[in-house]
């Protein structure tokens, strides 16, 4: 099977630290630093081959420019299935699965994915086209927080009815929102749905959302970057769910 590159340190520890199934670590001959010892010990456990390189080798198999020195081959990250992010959330308690409807900008994917694993989402739900999917610079911009969150590629609209047939609830971030995402309450069986940075949700999307609440603005620019708004709303469902508690 083809290999993918991790780039970054911490993305290429945390890749060690999570059992990624990896072939070799390069290191730029020279680097240094505590966490270049995390990445040569973890791999010397592993027994993962570890390989100190001139830069012009190294920049050779980069493929971002992000790579502060090390790059681990690995095997892609494997996607789930939509099924399997619902019976991996913990029993006893409400699911929390976010959908991005077309996503374009990996570093925005990233930040979403590294805020996810923050605030407790289950799994990330994705398209199968018209969206930007699990690269080097989507890994680098997780900071290795892909590593735990699973992430399964499906036809939105069918996974929502999929969703809502289980038992949960499906809310949609709008700018033309009839509430307030405060005025909701985020502690229920969730779906969370972000749209694309230009467009939003698609006009079907929208539709299956049992609820679309904005998040409230004042400033001139008339939009929150994608990640921003996903992070606001992560944030107040775990805010909501711990007040709970």
């Amino acid at each position: 099977m083809e290999t993918v590159t991790i780039e970054g340190r911490q993305p290429v520890l945390e890749a060690l630290k999570a059992g990624r199934h990896i072939k070799r670590v390069l290191i730029i001959k020279g680097s240094t630093g505590g966490i270049i010892d995390k990445i040569q010990g973890q791999a010397k456990r592993s027994k993962i081959e570890v390989l100190n390189v001139h830069q012009a080798k190294f920049e050779a198999v980069a493929k971002t420019r992000s790579h502060q020195g090390v790059i681990a081959e690995a095997l892609p990250i494997e996607y789930v299935g939509v099924k399997e992010i619902l019976n991996s959330c913990p029993k006893g308690g409400h699911p929390f699965i976010l959908v991005l409807d077309q996503i374009q900008d990996p570093q925005n994917f990233g930040s979403i994915i590294r805020t996810a694993d923050a605030a407790g989402v289950h799994g990330i739900i994705i398209p199968k086209k018209n969206s930007v999917q699990i690269t080097p610079g989507v890994e680098k911009a997780s900071a290795g927080a892909v590593q735990y969150v699973p992430v399964a590629q499906s036809n939105i609209a069918q996974a929502l009815d999929f969703f809502q047939g289980q038992g949960c609830w499906v809310m949609g971030a709008d700018m033309d929102g009839p509430k307030e995402y405060f005025e909701m309450d985020f502690n229920i069986p969730l779906v969370l749905v972000i749209g694309s940075e230009d467009r939003g949700m698609r006009r079907l999307v929208k539709k299956k959302c049992d609820h679309l609440v904005r998040i409230p603005q004042f400033g001139k620019i008339n939009s929150l970057n994608a990640a921003n708004a996903a992070s606001i709303l992560m944030y107040e469902v775990l805010r909501q769910r711990l007040q709970k508690q």
